[in-house]
């Protein structure tokens, strides 16, 4: 796809690529702003990632198999060459994930029934990510890349891994947001 694009001199629509993308569209939809929130960024970027999150559980939810944008959104042009340059920089991560899993392993766990039941555990990660908390958004970022996958290939293997790092990422941010208000707490007493 990225020689294709490579070769175009039109502007790309945003539409038109997630048409490309077809089924795997979802699972990119996710893991994009999931890798991102891995990268220490400074301001409300947690915030903005995770409501990117929330929008694409919302479809999970409802049954949705490909991603959907708003008709504004979809038909916002690019130009070819960094749609093409993103198409080469996501392939590597792309190949290794595909190294990892098996496609359409243990089928049931990511039929339609069971992404609907999987919106939850993707509005807690979201929730997670959105949180205003030091070192709180690895994990939950993690647990989403390893959901992508999931969607991506249809391996139910790693919906379960997936679901395990949703687990520990929520006893972590339950962890530090006790500890930040045990702490929070023993500052003001040593203030007073």
């Amino acid at each position: 796809m990225s020689e294709q694009l490579a070769g175009r001199t039109d502007r790309v629509s945003i539409g038109d690529l997630l048409e490309g993308l077809g089924r795997a569209a979802l699972g990119l939809g996710l893991m994009i702003p999931a890798l991102l929130a891995l990268i220490p960024l400074p301001g409300p970027f947690g915030i903005v990632l995770g409501a990117m999150i929330a929008v694409i559980a919302i479809q999970v939810m409802t049954g949705q198999t490909r991603l959907r944008l708003p008709r504004y959104l979809a038909a916002r042009t690019i130009p070819p060459a960094p749609v093409a340059v993103a198409i080469r920089r996501f392939a590597a991560p792309l190949r290794w994930a595909e190294r990892f899993s098996t496609p359409r392993r243990w089928l049931p766990l990511t039929g339609r029934v069971a992404r609907v039941a999987l919106a939850a555990p993707l509005l807690l990660m979201a929730l997670a990510l959105a949180l205003p908390i030091p070192l709180g958004n690895g994990l939950p970022a993690i647990a989403l890349t390893v959901f992508a996958v999931g969607f991506m290939e249809r391996d139910g293997a790693a919906i379960l891994v997936a679901l395990g790092l949703s687990l520990v990422a929520l006893a972590w941010t339950a962890a530090l947001i006790f500890f930040g208000a045990e702490m929070l707490d023993w500052i003001l007493m040593a203030i007073r």
